[in-house]
């Protein structure tokens, strides 16, 4: 992979922006295993007043980043705030995106599944009305309603509760894909990070302090602290890791697999250009 020979592009409604014919612009995209919703910040210089008066509330925005031959997509969402900033003779223009803005956060549903239905079909019936592809679409139980089951409310909730609670899956949007499945499994599988491909400097261990309680003590609190125990690491930017991933870490400190439970994709045309992740033990 040609690391350092960085290639980006903004879209934002119509108008696209290109890293790469010497446009300025910086992103920071962070991501998290949970049905948490992403939001993206960009800093772009001195767009001109057409395009300023362009940029508007819920249009669509694409971020594709990688290098000259590897570019792929780390986020697709949608305009949630805009502010222009005049420096000097300058303009630099803030905005926050987040994925799955509309959709998630508005919709509202208020229907009624016949007895004996399936989570399953339930599921597939509520995306149906979401609008977004599916990437993984594994329920760790498929409950069945007896009596049925009403669905009433904000489609987020109601998804969280039949997916998260009832089910006991992973929910999450990325890049503009919904993926379900158990928890303790990857989303994707197979990365490798060494110092040789891509891993940079080690930053300090995280790790999750608990309160022992009369049912975590002893070898139960042992086994929940190890799984809680986090770590961070920085490598090269790396469009194709994300939450729930799992990868090897081969490093003089750290070896093993791991799970990647958050992180951040930051870029510029002249300063970082990394993924920051944070991880815990996979399985």
């Amino acid at each position: 992979m040609a690391f350092f020979l960085r290639s980006a592009m903004l879209q934002i409604g119509p108008l696209k922006y290109n890293m790469d014919d010497g446009f300025y612009f910086d992103f920071e995209v962070p991501f998290y295993d949970s049905d948490q919703l992403v939001t993206a910040s960009f800093t772009v210089n001195n767009l001109s007043a057409t395009s300023r008066a362009g940029i508007q509330k819920n249009q669509v925005v694409i971020l594709n980043a990688g290098y000259e031959d590897d570019v792929g997509v780390l986020f697709v969402g949608q305009v949630a705030s805009c502010r222009h900033v005049q420096q000097g003779v300058e303009w630099v223009t803030k905005i926050t995106a987040t994925a799955a803005l509309d959709q998630w956060l508005n919709t509202q549903i208020n229907k009624t599944y016949a007895e004996n239905c399936k989570a399953e079909d339930i599921v597939r019936d509520l995306l149906n009305i979401f609008g977004l592809e599916i990437g993984v679409f594994q329920l760790v139980e498929n409950v069945t309603y007896p009596r049925g089951r009403v669905c009433s409310g904000k489609l987020k909730d109601i998804l969280t509760e039949i997916v998260v609670n009832e089910c006991k899956s992973r929910l999450l949007i990325r890049t503009n894909q919904i993926i379900i499945n158990n928890p303790a499994d990857g989303v994707n599988k197979g990365y490798l990070l060494t110092p040789e491909t891509g891993l940079l400097f080690t930053s300090a261990d995280s790790d999750v302090t608990t309160v022992e309680s009369t049912q975590t003590k002893g070898a139960d609190a042992e086994k929940k602290a190890a799984e809680q125990k986090t770590w961070k690491r920085t490598c090269l930017l790396n469009y194709r890791m994300g939450p729930g991933d799992i990868v090897q870490i081969q490093s003089r400190d750290l070896n093993g697999m791991f799970q990647i439970v958050s992180g951040t994709h930051k870029g510029s045309p002249t300063g970082t250009w990394n993924t920051e992740i944070e991880f815990k033990v996979a399985g």
